[in-house]
């Protein structure tokens, strides 16, 4: 199976921790390793800065911030040193070894190994409600049912005046594309992924984010068209925010 359009089917989530495990122990780049670019390839980088410069929420006071499916932790940089405390969690013990070393003088950056949304709450270093929750590119990469659970967590888990910041590839054609078993000749690997449609992941949003209370504040293509470079699939952001 390679390419599957429309049908809603399910990929293997261990296959997907394996493609990670094996990215972060081969690309030297942390970005490139969760960004899905081959190694010397600029746009990883520069879709980083211009995601931290332009889409991330900036935060004027102290917050708790809770990172789903955070990679390598790269989004922690953005934080450290505006006395917030950052709790990122990722299936892949491989990125959060890189992680920790690339942020091992911040103090208020702590990461650990999760399969979300089975996550723990209880054994958290930082404890709920978070102020600020983030998702960059972890939905693409779960089944439905997943996903639900993933955005009730994200609601369960936020303050009463809260932000969540979500950053996801979709698909930019009429129906859903499923990738199952495909090779990638630009990787050079096997990859596993769910590119929803606007219409899906906004109906998921509705029955979640609308109704513990926020309101969708901003919304968009991510990237600049000469960061673009899939012919069916998108990066598109969607940003939330609850006003106690």
């Amino acid at each position: 199976m390679s390419r599957v359009y429309d049908a809603k089917v399910d990929i293997d989530p261990s296959k997907v921790q394996k493609f990670f495990d094996d990215r972060a122990r081969r690309e030297k780049n942390a970005v490139n390793a969760v960004m899905l670019q081959p190694e010397g390839s600029v746009i990883a980088i520069e879709r980083d800065r211009h995601e931290r410069e332009t889409l991330l929420p900036h935060l004027s006071k102290p917050a708790k911030i809770l990172d789903l499916g955070c990679g390598a932790g790269r989004l922690a940089l953005h934080y450290a040193g505006g006395h917030h405390t950052y709790m990122g969690l990722d299936f892949s013990g491989e990125l959060i070894a890189k992680a920790r070393e690339l942020n091992a003088g911040d103090s208020g950056a702590h990461f650990g190994i999760a399969q979300v949304p089975e996550i723990d709450v209880a054994a958290l270093p930082i404890q709920p409600p978070f102020d600020v929750l983030i998702i960059t590119g972890l939905l693409i990469y779960l089944n439905d049912e997943a996903v639900t659970q993933t955005l009730q967590l994200m609601a369960d888990l936020a303050a009463p005046e809260a932000i969540v910041y979500i950053r996801e590839s979709i698909s930019d054609i009429a129906t859903r594309l499923t990738l199952k078993d495909f090779f990638s000749e630009e990787l050079n690997e096997y990859y596993n992924g769910v590119y929803r449609t606007r219409a899906e992941l906004q109906a998921e949003f509705a029955e979640t984010f609308l109704k513990a209370g926020f309101t969708l504040t901003s919304e968009g293509y991510a990237f600049p068209e000469h960061l673009r470079n899939r012919a069916e699939t998108v990066q598109y952001f969607y940003r939330f925010e609850r006003k106690g």
